[in-house]
């Protein structure tokens, strides 16, 4: 496997696109200019020869893309397809290029082209081998997803980065690298000190793509005699003290929120797990699959920090429960979508 390269400068990039593009057999690219016209407020202008056809694009070369390059470039599109070139670009400012019909590609094998009569969709040939020097930090990590889990929660609401960061438990340098991050690949937007979320069905999908449920979490799962779902959560809240309440969240939670079948089980964060006085106290007992309640210790304390009430319970925000959904089975992403695509999702409890 080749070590992962670093990309400088935009002559360093424009050079790379050539070299690498000359190697390849799937396009015919032919450069008509391709040194900078800065007269002309382009980079290069490159010619597609595919299946005898011939595409010329007016090329434009970014190091470090955001949504803002995307959305002037939109803007200036004319006779001739514009195509971004960049060292890596990421699923999300894809989609945000295709729509705007900005074509683009990327040094690890990424192209999506349109023009009149044409659409070429690959992807990345080769994992991650090149970047640009200045590497965004990763908003979905266990930690920095706390952000992305706030957005979510009021995804309406005018934020300001003191407000995110007292919310979240984040530094005001990590929140506002974050922030910068989200901006330029136009999930969020920021003005005079404030931002909101700009496009919160990408900004899931983002996050869904990075998640993973069994990283995240430790579950043990119980079985008890009681079957009714609301009696066993009633009971499970009883046993942990005030302080350390569960929250629950997947088929349970969700169907609270959005009723769509009988919940084949109750899950719930907490803490920690049962003691045997209190598996006594609940006459619970472990099993290793099949269980009707889902104790679930995270490895970050953020899906604390943004809940919900409903009745008489604490739920996990929309978002977590939507996540929490995806990976569970037992008709899970059914559900998930169902909660998703109601018009309820992410707007606080009334």
């Amino acid at each position: 496997m080749s070590k992962q390269q670093t990309i400088t400068s935009e002559q360093q990039l424009r050079d790379a696109v050539r070299d690498l593009w000359a190697k390849d057999t799937a396009f015919d690219w032919r450069w008509k200019e391709w040194e900078p016209r800065r007269d002309r407020g382009i980079d290069a202008i490159g010619e597609l020869v595919l299946d005898g056809r011939r595409v010329t694009f007016l090329v434009e070369c970014k190091l470090n893309p955001g949504a803002r390059d995307v959305e002037a470039l939109s803007e200036e599109r004319g006779r001739r397809p514009l195509l971004l070139i960049a060292p890596n670009i990421s699923d999300t400012l894809l989609d945000l290029c295709r729509e705007k019909e900005i074509s683009c590609a990327d040094l690890n094998g990424r192209v999506w082209l349109r023009a009149k009569g044409l659409v070429v969709d690959r992807q990345p040939s080769q994992k991650g081998r090149f970047r640009a020097a200045l590497t965004p930090p990763d908003p979905f990590s266990l930690k920095s997803s706390r952000l992305a889990r706030s957005l979510l929660n009021r995804p309406d609401y005018l934020w300001s980065q003191k407000e995110l960061v007292e919310r979240t438990g984040l530094s005001k340098g990590l929140v506002s690298r974050l922030a910068q991050h989200l901006e330029d690949e136009g999930l969020i937007r920021q003005e005079q000190r404030t931002l909101r979320v700009e496009r919160w069905g990408p900004l899931l999908d983002a996050w869904a793509a990075r998640d993973d449920w069994r990283k995240r979490t430790t579950v043990q799962q119980y079985s008890l005699l009681e079957a009714e779902a609301e009696e066993v959560a009633r009971r499970l809240s009883r046993v942990f003290s005030s302080n350390e309440r569960p929250v629950f969240t997947q088929w349970f939670a969700a169907n609270l929120r959005r009723a769509y079948t009988i919940p084949p089980a109750v899950s719930a964060y907490v803490p920690r797990f049962l003691e045997g006085k209190e598996e006594s106290e609940l006459r619970a007992r472990q099993v290793p699959d099949g269980g009707s309640l889902w104790l679930v210790v995270p490895r970050d304390r953020g899906v604390f920090l943004e809940t919900q009430r409903v009745g008489e319970f604490t739920l996990a925000c929309d978002a977590q429960i939507y996540l929490d959904l995806l990976e569970a089975g037992l008709r899970g992403p059914e559900q998930a979508q169902v909660l998703r695509e109601w018009e309820g999702f992410g707007k606080q409890p009334p």
